[in-house]
């Protein structure tokens, strides 16, 4: 005697390599990749298209890229090989050399000098260039006690912040107070007052725990290290306190580092951070990605933000890019590859990527890879639905959907050893139900979306299966 199950999946969410796929809901995928599931459908995420059509000059290696804004505009700097270059209205401008060779790790941070808007850029090894959308030239100087090689900046409380001077790794510095004729520029003393005077202090109490990152948050300047977070307090160096904070810490980068409204986000081997205001923690669903984590490099990781979402790039464990974007709202994460990624950063409430081909794009957009086809699937579970004595015979899969150009879906059923592969044109109109009967019996189940060619479809108002489930007769 058989009865009849129905098998539905009421909203797509996201990835969730958490747990065996066995006691997954049937809304998150164990394995997905280009997919989009902002609105609870599945649909083809979009691609990138080019932004800026003129490539970055020269071969050397792309490091970062910022969008700088100030007042004559906002402008693309993107640092390559050893040369800063800004995209002017004519094309790419190289605004500074660095002399020797660099290593790639970069920071940026806006600020004003004087009055006048400045972007600072720290090197890893090298002193701050600064450049104030004309002219680039050296950071400080060594009257100033600010001729120092650090690469971490953060501007709190008025001053400049710096960290990752080669000699003093340990060492956390800061400017004088603006005003007076004083400027960030000068991190000396001011005998007429020690509150406006800039100075130093070592972080830890271990050489070896060396500073990886600064972050400034609305009322604390926070400070990473090998092994600890540290933040320091107050308004003046009469008041400064630095203090341990009691937190989970996991070796980080600092361009993971992204700060949403008076919290912090950081990608690490063991999955998403998150510095709440107090203190900082594994996300609780940090997991979901432990596949897609496990081997991956995340050394030189990039973190970015929009409105609603992180983004942060991984080296997967076969070498290939990855992007992983993290729903803030809806607590969910997707995958997305198929293209080379050099860095990303966010502006207006979009993200930009640049990679080998030295050109920047704008992500989110279009119906490919700058003509490359994007690959998408996402898979469902594999379920034999707690019910391990039945064996279910799949009778008809029922969907609603719509494809663009008459792209078609590709479903692969599999039931037990078989499947069973499925080209399925959507219909026109979004209210007509697609029916697709099936075959094959089993134990598991389980069912994969794909697209083919790069084509884009989208599913919607869930996907219901109808299965025929009966106890084995000896």
């Amino acid at each position: 005697m058989s009865s009849t199950i129905k098998y539905s999946i009421d909203a797509f969410k996201g990835i969730d390599q958490s747990a065996d796929e066995n006691s997954l809901s049937p809304s998150y995928s164990p394995d997905a990749c280009n997919m989009d599931t902002t609105d609870g459908r599945l649909s083809v995420a979009k691609g990138y298209v080019k932004h800026i059509d003129i490539p970055v000059p020269g071969t050397g290696k792309i490091h970062r890229m910022h969008v700088f804004s100030h007042s004559g505009g906002d402008e693309f700097i993107v640092m390559a090989g050893n040369s800063v270059y800004a995209k002017k209205s004519d094309g790419w401008t190289q605004i500074y050399e660095y002399e020797g060779d660099v290593t790639g790790k970069f920071t940026c941070e806006e600020t004003q000098i004087s009055g006048t808007d400045y972007l600072l850029i720290g090197c890893e090894n090298n002193r701050i260039v600064k450049y104030d959308g004309q002219t680039a030239s050296l950071f400080g100087s060594e009257d100033g006690q600010s001729d120092k090689r650090t690469m971490y900046l953060a501007m709190f409380g008025g001053r400049l912040f710096a960290a990752g001077d080669p000699d003093y790794p340990s060492r956390l510095y800061w400017s004088q107070l603006p005003g007076s004729g004083r400027t960030i520029e000068n991190w000396g003393p001011v005998e007429a007052s020690v509150n406006v005077e800039g100075g130093h202090t070592e972080i830890g109490a271990s050489h070896t725990d060396t500073i990886t990152a600064l972050a400034a948050m609305s009322n604390q300047l926070l400070i990473f290290t090998k092994r600890g977070l540290f933040r320091l307090i107050g308004d003046r160096p009469s008041n400064f306190t630095v203090e341990r904070i009691d937190a989970q810490v996991e070796r980080m980068a600092a361009s993971s580092l992204v700060r949403v409204g008076d919290a912090a986000f950081y990608m690490t081997h063991e999955g998403l951070f998150i510095f709440n205001g107090v203190t900082s923690y594994l996300s609780p669903d940090a997991r979901k990605i432990c596949v897609t984590l496990d081997g991956a490099d995340v050394s030189d990781c990039r973190g970015a933000a929009t409105r609603r979402t992180l983004y942060f790039t991984v080296k997967e464990a076969d070498g290939g890019d990855a992007m992983i974007e993290y729903d803030m709202l809806r607590y969910t994460y997707m995958i997305r590859r198929g293209f080379g990624i050099r860095d990303i950063c966010a502006w207006d409430g979009r993200i930009y990527l640049v990679n080998d081909t030295r050109c920047v794009y704008r992500f989110g957009e279009g119906g490919s890879y700058d003509g490359a086809p994007i690959e998408a699937h996402w898979n469902t579970p594999l379920t034999d639905l707690l019910e391990k004595t039945f064996i279910k015979h799949l009778d008809g899969l029922y969907l609603r959907g719509s494809a663009e150009n008459d792209a078609a879906l590709i479903i692969d059923v599999t039931v037990g050893d078989n499947t069973a592969r499925h080209r399925v044109l959507l219909p026109y109109s979004e209210s007509a139900v697609k029916e697709i009967p099936l075959r094959n019996e089993g134990r598991a189940f389980k069912l994969r979306f794909s697209n083919e060619n790069g084509g884009a479809f989208s599913l919607f108002g869930g996907v219901e299966l109808e299965i025929s489930a009966r106890k084995r007769v000896s």
